[in-house]
């Protein structure tokens, strides 16, 4: 899981700075990144649609608000799995930085 969403990261990353690329359309600069060869032009449709999702702002804080409780308990299963599957990776043959207790 950790690859996949490294690779996707990167994917994602890598798609929005290396195929940067703007187009004049009636005086007014877009731009926009996606994988081309050469020229190309977009229909008009496909231009309204950049400009709407380039402009898109989520400030809605009521769904902020009511996603937050989920990322939390889904951060919190993540934490719990990683703490267990470290404590079920030692074995009792394994080396302890301490010694063990010494009695009298």
């Amino acid at each position: 899981m950790r690859l996949f969403l490294l690779l996707l990261f990167i994917a994602y990353w890598g798609g929005l700075t290396l195929f940067t690329h703007s187009h004049v359309v009636n005086g007014v600069i877009i731009v926009h990144s996606h994988p081309f060869k050469g020229q190309h032009e977009h229909t008009e449709v496909q231009l309204e649609t950049i400009f709407f999702l380039s402009s898109f702002v989520a400030s809605s804080l009521s769904a902020l608000l009511s996603a937050t409780p989920i990322f939390l308990i889904l951060l919190c299963v993540l934490a719990v799995l990683a703490t267990e599957r470290i404590k079920s990776t030692r074995s009792c043959g394994s080396i302890r930085l301490r010694a063990p207790p010494f009695y009298l």
